[in-house]
């Protein structure tokens, strides 16, 4: 796939590029992927488990194989139900982004392609805190969401995370024409596309390994965050606002309280005071010692 982003080169017409210039997030996502893999590789080269678990076993006569797994680096990292929560490895649901499949190498290479070509704009776009946001979030909610539909199958892969962007760049730049191969296609139908195919894979029963509920969840994860992300972020900063206002007002309450019952202490002496009010002004004493400290 190629792409022409027409959005920041209004009127240069039709052309082709391959990706844009890399920014620092998509290079340092790159770079760890790719380094994971080769250790993945040289794992794999090793571990007399490499063979892996055979599918069709029954859950309970898995488990000795499961402690080894496909190779103890993979089942340490992957995403699997029984150990990311039966076992709570919850690390799991992170981790899992940044392994691929060894026996296939364009699990891989498409993924970081995928992610080399749209993934800089949307970092512009969004700026570089909010896209790991968006690029960490999605990929643990595809792992949840694969989880919970296919409970028995380890997964492992980027692309939950990466469809995510992939529907995040529709979304900033609909009508970028990205070339498809060879075919010129607008961004928003392209991610059609892949959302159509994804969703009749999800129904339609399959004997490969590719996790599409995991794609699923990411397509609907990057829709939701870029739709509704300002807004909750608006509705947070409102709500903590909010929170710093009402602090405020308890502060200068309890400000006038005390000093009413100092001019109290003052007239008539400690003795003037009440049990409850002498708890009241040491409890506030303490609240003073607490907030100047900090």
């Amino acid at each position: 796939m190629t792409y022409n982003n027409s959005y920041y080169k209004p009127g240069s017409g039709f052309g082709l590029s391959i990706g844009s210039r890399w920014t620092r997030a998509i290079m340092i996502l790159i770079i760890v992927n790719v380094s994971v893999f080769v250790v993945q590789l040289l794992f794999s080269t090793i571990s007399p488990q490499w063979d892996g678990v055979s599918p069709g076993i029954d859950i309970d006569d898995m488990i000795p194989q499961l402690i080894l797994g496909p190779d103890r680096f993979t089942t340490i990292f992957w995403l699997y139900r029984p150990l990311a929560i039966g076992k709570l490895w919850l690390w799991q649901f992170v981790t899992y982004m940044f392994l691929h499949s060894v026996s296939s190498p364009w699990h891989i290479i498409f993924n970081m392609l995928v992610l080399w070509m749209f993934g800089s704009e949307v970092e512009r776009a969004m700026g570089t805190s909010k896209f790991l946001t968006m690029y960490f979030s999605a990929g643990i909610f595809a792992g949840i969401f694969c989880c919970l539909f296919t409970p028995d199958s380890p997964i492992i892969g980027a692309s939950g995370a990466i469809f995510a962007v992939e529907v995040a760049f529709a979304m900033f730049f609909p009508n970028t024409t990205v070339v498809f191969f060879i075919f010129p296609i607008k961004a928003k139908y392209l991610v059609m596309i892949f959302a159509g195919i994804t969703v009749i894979s999800c129904i339609m029963p399959s004997s490969g390994n590719t996790a599409y509920f995991a794609h699923l969840g990411g397509l609907i994860y990057g829709f939701l965050f870029i739709r509704y992300e300002s807004r909750c972020s608006g509705f947070l900063l409102s709500w903590q606002k909010q929170q710093q206002e009402k602090e405020y007002k308890k502060e200068e309450n309890i400000k006038r309280q005390v000093d009413v019952l100092l001019d109290k202490v003052n007239l008539g002496g400690m003795k003037s005071l009440t049990r409850r009010e002498r708890n009241f002004l040491r409890s506030a004493s303490k609240r003073y010692r607490k907030t100047r400290d900090k």
